[in-house]
C-alpha cells in the first residue's frame, strides 16, 4: 500500500487563493462530525449530493455512497480555476469541498475507513492557504503540505491536525473514484516527487484481498507496479 504521494504537479495558489476570497462570503458549514475536532472546522461544498452545497457529508464509495448523485453545486460556477485543477484528474470526482481549519482548531487523531487508492477511493488535498506552524500529522509523521502542491494521502491511516499558526488553514478536497487514468499516473514516479510507501503493505487485509491487490498491481506492467506487488507478494505468509 501507499501511505502518501506528493505529486510534482503544482497549482496556482495565487488563483486559488483569488478564487477563495470570493467565496468567503458565502455559507460555510461546521464539519458534521463536531466530536472529532476543537474550535472552528468548516467546509463550503463545491460538488455534493444531488448539488446541495448545505450537505457537506462525504459518504464513501464502499459505504452508502452508491445510493447518492453526485453534482456541482452552484459555487463551483464562480470559480474557474479550480474547475480546471479538478479536470486535471481525470477521474470521476464525489465530493469536492473547501475545508477551513481556523486559527487554534484541531482536528483529533481518527480514520477516515475505506479511503485509500487500493480499495477504489482517493481523497487529494491541494493546500490553498496554510502557515509554517500548521501540524498535519499522518500516524506519526509530520507532513508539510505547501500552497498549490497535490497530494494523495491513505486517510484510513491515523492523522490529526493542529493549527498553531495566527492564520486559517484551507484545503481544496477532492475524493474520486481510482480508474485506469488513476492507476497510471500514481504508479508513475516520473509524476512523483515523494512517494512513501506504508511499511505494513498487509497489515489490514485479507490473504484474499491480498492476492487480489497484487494480481491488480501486475496487471498494471509499471516498474512501480511490479516493484510493490513483489513486496507484498514477499509479506505474504508462506501457506498463502
Amino acid at each position: 500500500m501507499i501511505k502518501y504521494i506528493r505529486f510534482d504537479q503544482q497549482f496556482d495558489a495565487a488563483r486559488l487563493q483569488q478564487e477563495l476570497t470570493q467565496l468567503e462570503a458565502a455559507q460555510w458549514y461546521d464539519h458534521y462530525n463536531r466530536q472529532g475536532y476543537e474550535g472552528s472546522w468548516s467546509t463550503l461544498q463545491l460538488r455534493a449530493p444531488h448539488g446541495r452545497p448545505d450537505n457537506n457529508v462525504a459518504a464513501f464509495a464502499g459505504t452508502s455512497a452508491p445510493s447518492l448523485t453526485y453534482q456541482d453545486t452552484p459555487l463551483l460556477a464562480q470559480c474557474p480555476y479550480i474547475r480546471e485543477v479538478l479536470d486535471f484528474f481525470r477521474i470521476e470526482k464525489t465530493s469536492v469541498r473547501l475545508m477551513k481549519l481556523e486559527a487554534g482548531a484541531v482536528i483529533k487523531p481518527h480514520h477516515d475507513h475505506d479511503l485509500n487508492f487500493e480499495q477504489g477511493e482517493v481523497r487529494l488535498h491541494v493546500p490553498v492557504t496554510t502557515n509554517p506552524q500548521l501540524k498535519f500529522y499522518l500516524e506519526q509523521e509530520r507532513l508539510v503540505m505547501q500552497e498549490g502542491s497535490c497530494w494523495y494521502l491513505n486517510l484510513a491511516r491515523q492523522h490529526s491536525v493542529r493549527n498553531d499558526g495566527p492564520t486559517d488553514r484551507v484545503h481544496l478536497v477532492i475524493d474520486g473514484l481510482v480508474n485506469d487514468w488513476l492507476r497510471q499516473y500514481i504508479h508513475d514516479p516520473r509524476h512523483h516527487t515523494v512517494t512513501m510507501p506504508d511499511p505494513s503493505p498487509n497489515a489490514r487485509f485479507s490473504p484474499a484481498d491480498q492476492l487480489r491487490m497484487i494480481d491488480q498491481l501486475r496487471q498494471l506492467g509499471t516498474a512501480t507496479a511490479d516493484k510493490l506487488a513483489d513486496e507484498m507478494q514477499a509479506a505474504l505468509p508462506p501457506a498463502i
